[in-house]
């Protein structure tokens, strides 16, 4: 019973682990965005204008599209974060008028 409740294939055990990927992708996403501002800021922004435009120049960063990501992660992030909430009252609620 206690591990069905609290074992790693329970429901918040499972939703922590949601927790934990999702935090893992935000922190990459965030530090590939940091990295190309970054970039853009030390060597100015007309010089990454330039370098973009060379031939054999790697292709620029998409901060749109980390941008949005970085929005989805949070989004789930936010949701499982909720839903373990709702999980721990429940097992509060179970706790309280069984004991």
């Amino acid at each position: 019973m206690i591990e069905r409740l609290f074992g790693p294939s329970s429901l918040p055990a499972e939703l922590k682990a949601g927790l934990d990927v999702e935090s893992a992708r935000q922190k990459t996403i965030a530090a590939r965005v940091a990295g190309a501002l970054d970039a853009s800021a030390h060597d100015g922004f007309a010089a990454t204008l330039r370098a973009q435009g060379a031939p054999g120049a790697a292709p620029p960063e998409d901060l749109q599209k980390d941008m949005a990501e970085l929005a989805d992660v949070q989004l789930r992030f936010e949701a499982d974060a909720r839903l373990l909430h709702d999980a721990y009252g429940r097992l509060r609620t179970a706790m309280k008028s069984n004991g």
